[in-house]
């Protein structure tokens, strides 16, 4: 079955003041992180990276904005249907010279100076009683608004997979320098090894050679990773602005418990009318569509007549040289009525152009709901195959960990040779890279799955924060199925609870204790 969550605004307001209830997590996280070892400075998980995302992320900072802007043709479109109040006044200094020719009047011509003050004041009020355009316009401005909502909340959606994004490849070029470590402190060892032996003479200096080779590759690959490590953090903190640390990371980590439930992930059909339905940027679009086709009536409306009621009052004083000297005030109200009878062709170019444009927003439109809906099958297939890979990938794991015991016994009894042990542990470790890549990509297609469909919100994000325990808690380079891992844990929570060895083992089955250490396991 798939969840569909309560439909969220993402707003600057909404978002930044997320109810904490939202932000709830197991009881696991909470008494691992209440209880656990120290984590170092600064530390912070992916809900806190989200949470300053939304404050920091400048490309969400610049939705904000254009969301603002596009709420604006609402008021835009409905000012067209609204009174148009204007006032007006004029004061001037005259000067007036006239001379009353001879032809006119017998004599000489006369000439009189004149110099006096006039003035004019009015308002006027005009009220749209039938206005095409301004209907048209009306619902083009309140098409666009709800456009630009729909947009903005796709932007929401987008920061949510960006962050977790950023910050699983984060998370997981850590784990990739864990390994490459491991690895390296593995091949050192049985570099060691063989030298012991050699000198010994029960060793080959071909043997201390593949070793060394293998070991020196193994120090190469950890440069690569620390330089990968180095550019995802980078841009996790550009998004976030939070600091990441290269060495001892501050960041939580996947826990190793963590598998794919596809049980409730509902089928493809219902994702597929969901995301017809509810996906932001084919909401956003359907809207534009409507706008285009607006466009195409404003411009028709060069072809209806309008109507108005018009009122004015004016004061006027000395406004002419007939009026010098006189004041007086006018008064008027009345219908008037505009019908338009030819514009050059105007109004026809004008309504095919729109018209284009309409449709042009229909092709759009088509085109976009195919890439969603392939999109949807993309993470949908994704979130299917996942639970099959990781299960495989971890039973590749214990397949590894068991041949490198296998292959080391078989060398003493000389049935193998070094180098199959030193492919052994590369396989073992290229494993556990698989591993944990598989698990990142599955999280990662959970929400675009859910983001194609339209159904994205901060609530799922917290979700799966909830998997995401401190690094000093989950062993990446640990053995899949070593029934010691739970160890750490439990020293860790006895130490603070100030618990006696003796009475430790007992906390592990404690039951309120027990969801916890089953996560941490």
């Amino acid at each position: 079955m798939i969840t569909r969550r309560t439909p969220r605004c993402f707003n600057a307001r909404s978002l930044r003041a997320v109810p904490v209830s939202l932000r709830r997590v197991s009881l696991a996280v909470s008494v691992a992180l209440t209880f656990g070892a120290a984590a170092p400075a600064h530390a912070f998980g992916l809900a806190d990276a989200y949470d300053a995302a939304l404050a920091h992320d400048p490309v969400y900072a610049a939705a904000i904005k254009e969301r603002d802007a596009g709420e604006a043709n609402r008021a835009i479109g409905r000012s067209y249907l609204l009174p148009n109040l204007s006032a007006n006044y004029a004061n001037y200094r005259d000067w007036t010279r006239t001379t009353q020719l001879g032809e006119l009047f017998p004599g000489e011509p006369q000439t009189t100076d004149q110099q006096y003050r006039a003035y004019a004041a009015g308002i006027s009020l005009r009220q749209p009683l039938f206005s095409y355009e301004g209907i048209a316009r009306y619902r083009y401005g309140k098409a666009l608004a709800l456009a630009s909502e729909a947009t903005f909340a796709g932007n929401g959606e987008e920061l949510l997979v960006r962050v977790l994004t950023a910050y699983t490849d984060t998370a997981y070029a850590l784990d990739q320098l864990a390994l490459a470590l491991a690895q390296q402190k593995a091949f050192d060892e049985q570099l060691v090894s063989n030298e012991a032996l050699f000198r010994n003479g029960q060793g080959t200096r071909t043997d201390i050679l593949e070793t060394r080779a293998k070991a020196e590759l193994a120090r190469a690959d950890v440069a690569d990773a620390r330089d990968n490590v180095d550019n995802m953090a980078h841009t996790l903190e550009a998004l976030t602005g939070l600091t990441v640390d290269r060495d001892a990371s501050n960041l939580d980590r996947l826990t190793d418990k963590y598998k794919p439930d596809v049980s409730a992930a509902g089928g493809f059909d219902q994702w597929h009318d969901i995301a017809l339905e509810s996906n932001a940027d084919l909401i956003a679009e359907r809207h534009t569509v409507e706008a285009a086709r607006q466009q195409v009536e404003v411009a028709r409306a060069g072809f209806y007549p309008r109507v108005d009621i018009v009122a004015s009052m004016g004061r006027n004083q000395s406004d002419s040289v007939n009026t010098i000297g006189t004041r007086y005030t006018t008064k008027s109200v009345g219908v008037e009525i505009t019908i338009p009878l030819y514009s050059g062709g105007l109004v026809s170019a004008s309504s095919q152009q729109a018209r284009s444009n309409y449709e042009r927003e229909q092709f759009i439109l088509q085109d976009k709901t195919d890439k969603v809906l392939l999109d949807v099958r993309k993470q949908y297939n994704v979130c299917m195959s996942s639970q099959t890979r990781i299960d495989a990938l971890e039973r590749a794991v214990e397949s590894a960990t068991l041949l490198i015991t296998a292959t080391r016994k078989s060398v003493q009894a000389g049935m193998r040779t070094n180098l199959d042990v030193l492919t052994a542990e590369q396989q073992l470790y290229q494993s556990r890279r698989d591993l944990a890549k598989a698990r990142y990509q599955y999280l990662l297609a959970t929400l675009q799955l859910r983001k194609a469909a339209g159904i994205l919100t901060a609530e799922d994000l917290y979700d799966v924060s909830k998997w995401f325990m401190p690094a000093n808690v989950v062993s990446i380079g640990a053995a899949s199925g070593d029934s010691q891992r739970s160890e750490p844990a439990v020293r860790v929570v006895s130490q603070r609870l100030h618990l006696s060895p003796q009475r430790a083992p007992a906390l592990a089955n404690a039951a309120w204790l027990g969801p916890m250490l089953g996560q941490i396991r």
